[in-house]
């Protein structure tokens, strides 16, 4: 009788030794399948952050050489009085314009090589084409038209009969020029690879261009009749001061758009970083050409250039904490809910 205990006992023990022996034999396979799975995201994740190191250093190159070599060979703002302040502005001036010109680029090309633009701000890329239209609007006019510039140092002069200057450079007009076409590429990928009826802008965005066009025709009128003639300095001041606010409300919907998504994917960070580094070297330049002259009205002289790079480097350390801290984890298309990779009408939440 123990006997038959004790085997039925020996039995249950081995029966319950072996399927839990099974058990973890076949359990190994998907932990295994898990373990594998985390080494190659692990290394999928060492790839992308090397070839993130590396694509900053090449940029950093880039923008380093270029500036200096175009700095020094380009014509210089003959007004500032100092000639070591005047070679040092022109390299400054012309790294922000590469950097700043360069950071549209690393977006085109992650559009081009997903075939998409999911990620990417519908209402950022409109409003960022009606902002540069506006600007390069106010930089190419306070640099070519001279009767813009007399009027500008008629009007800004010192009471003790100082002269203001114009403090608008060439790398301004360059990357005003070259910025407007970039734009327009960026925003027509949209039509290209996603339609603007499956990604249509939103509503408020069509409601702020045609407010700004009925503001820009109704100072002209306004100023017509009463002064009995045009102001263009003054609408000129008016272009730039749309262009300062449509930058904040371009940067709004990509924030919120992260936001939503809890991921920054779609959105290229060395777009962030060259931007960044635009909106430092301009404050620099502006800053710097001001103290030269000894002239710090310059700095409200030229409101647009202070403010866009005020509100550029605000509103890139805010994605720069979204990308690294925030929404880290999150580095890759597939990883987002299926929701977040598919609603396009997100973009402005």
């Amino acid at each position: 009788m123990n006997d038959a205990i004790d085997g039925h006992a020996t039995t249950s023990c081995t029966s319950r030794h072996s399927s839990s022996g099974n058990g973890s034999g076949s359990g190994s396979k998907p932990i295994l399948h898990e373990a594998l799975s985390m080494d190659n995201r692990t290394s999928i994740q060492d790839k992308t952050t090397g070839s993130a190191q590396s694509d900053v250093f090449k940029w950093t190159t880039f923008l380093l050489l270029g500036g200096i070599t175009l700095g020094a060979i380009l014509p210089q703002n003959p007004a500032l009085p100092s000639a070591t302040w005047r070679l040092l502005s022109s390299i400054i001036g012309y790294t922000y314009f590469l950097s700043w010109s360069a950071s549209f680029y690393p977006q085109i090309i992650m559009n081009y090589e997903r075939k998409t633009t999911r990620g990417l701000s519908v209402d950022f890329c409109v409003l960022n084409v009606l902002g540069y239209c506006c600007y390069t609007v106010y930089t190419t006019t306070f640099f070519w038209n001279q009767h813009i510039i007399d009027e500008y140092k008629h009007r800004f002069s010192s009471d003790e009969g100082e002269s203001a200057e114009v403090t608008v450079q060439g790398n301004d007009v360059a990357f005003a020029l070259h910025a407007v076409v970039m734009a327009t590429v960026t925003l027509s990928q949209i039509g290209i690879y996603d339609t603007f009826t499956a990604r249509p802008p939103s509503k408020r965005v069509l409601v702020i261009i045609l407010s700004t066009i009925a503001f820009c025709i109704g100072y002209v009128c306004f100023t017509w009749i009463v002064k009995g003639s045009i102001d263009f300095l003054g609408f000129l001041y008016v272009q730039g001061t749309i262009k300062v606010g449509v930058t904040i409300g371009k940067y709004v919907p990509q924030a919120l758009l992260n936001k939503a998504r809890q991921s920054t994917v779609g959105w290229n960070v060395l777009n962030v970083i060259l931007d960044l580094t635009g909106g430092v070297l301009s404050l620099v330049q502006l800053v710097g050409d001001c103290s030269n002259l000894r002239d710090w009205g310059g700095l409200f002289g030229n409101p647009t250039k202070l403010f866009l790079s005020m509100i550029t480097i605000a509103f890139d350390l805010v994605f720069l904490i979204q990308h690294y801290i925030l929404y880290a984890e999150k580095d890759t298309y597939s990883q987002l809910p299926l929701e977040a990779q598919e609603q396009p009408s997100i973009q402005t939440a």
